[in-house]
């Protein structure tokens, strides 16, 4: 590799690092971190208290990062999302001999997702696979703490988090570079998209709630946005109670025909994935499909505006 590669990978790792981001080499060329696995632990220098990985080594430091890629090692980038408090959806082609392989491919599958759900999908920073698929890199809503999955979304989309990774652009591999497709700073991530990668099967919607829903007015949107960010600050000990009252609050405009029920379920149970207990889950479920119907059979009255006269 030329001295203006490895230039340019050092220059692309400074630029990721400086947005906060945590970083850690690769091999050359490749996806594998240089670091070793848990089977073959030397259990000395940081893993002398017990085996350490790259996620928590992953840094931002500038003067790491400059020394680190400064070495005369084209060293790929690693970028951890859950240690930068983003969250990373890979939407890949499909792979001969996998499952998925008669699939459309991830790109067009999110976007069919964004659809049967209702939720939007808005820019974000993009970027493309030397095979074809693209990274969509998110911001991870406050307080809550998503695990990567594999196929989990569809067939031939993953998603990182904790506990994995992506190679960052200006990466390098034989078929191809990851290049930037959008450099939009990433939004945070829809709760449709919160909701639908921490569902599991033990909790799974009717098929209802698979439809497509309208967007609320702008009122209606202030009103769910103001109680489901009461719902994910609330601390222990009072979460039931929160979740409770606002399931109720949004059920009562659901009962007024001002919001779509599904929609108004959807932001509550993104909501409650930001604390973080999936213990907990079926139980926080039936809190609020039993809140919300009690909402809705005490519909909220909505006052006249002032001024307004009954027609003739």
């Amino acid at each position: 590799m030329s001295q203006a590669q490895r230039a340019a990978l050092r220059a692309a790792a400074l630029e990721i690092a400086g947005r906060g981001w945590k970083v850690f080499p690769c091999r050359p060329g490749t996806k594998a971190a240089c670091w070793h696995g848990k089977d073959d632990c030397p259990a000395s220098g940081v893993c002398a208290a017990g085996h350490v990985t790259p996620e928590s080594l992953a840094t931002s430091d500038l003067d790491k990062v400059g020394a680190k890629w400064s070495e005369p090692v084209p060293y790929n980038i690693a970028l951890f999302p859950g240690p930068s408090c983003l969250f990373l959806l890979d939407c890949d082609q499909p792979k001969p001999g996998h499952k998925g392989e008669h699939d459309p491919d991830g790109w067009t599958q999110l976007q069919a997702l964004a659809a049967e759900r209702g939720g939007p999908l808005p820019d974000t920073y993009t970027v493309t696979t030397p095979t074809g698929g693209r990274h969509l890199l998110y911001t991870a809503p406050p307080g809550c703490h998503l695990r990567s999955t594999v196929k989990h979304l569809a067939s031939n989309i993953d998603t990182r988090g904790w506990g994995g990774y992506a190679l960052a652009p200006g990466s390098l591999r034989p078929d191809g570079a990851y290049e930037l497709l959008d450099d939009t700073e990433p939004v945070e991530l829809p709760g449709w998209l919160v909701q639908a990668t921490v569902e599991r099967a033990s909790t799974a919607v009717s098929g209802r709630d698979q439809t497509a829903v309208a967007a609320p007015s702008s009122y209606v949107a202030a009103a769910v946005q103001a109680e489901c960010d009461r719902v994910r600050s609330a601390p222990p000990g009072t979460r039931n109670k929160a979740l409770s009252t606002a399931a109720y609050a949004l059920g009562q405009l659901a009962g007024a025909r001002l919001l779509d029920e599904t929609y108004a379920r959807a932001e509550l149970r993104a909501a409650v994935a930001a604390w973080n207990t999936p213990e907990s889950a079926v139980k926080d479920d039936g809190v609020i499909g039993t809140a919300l119907r009690a909402g809705a059979e005490n519909p909220r009255r909505i006052k006249p505006r002032h001024g307004t006269r009954r027609a003739a």
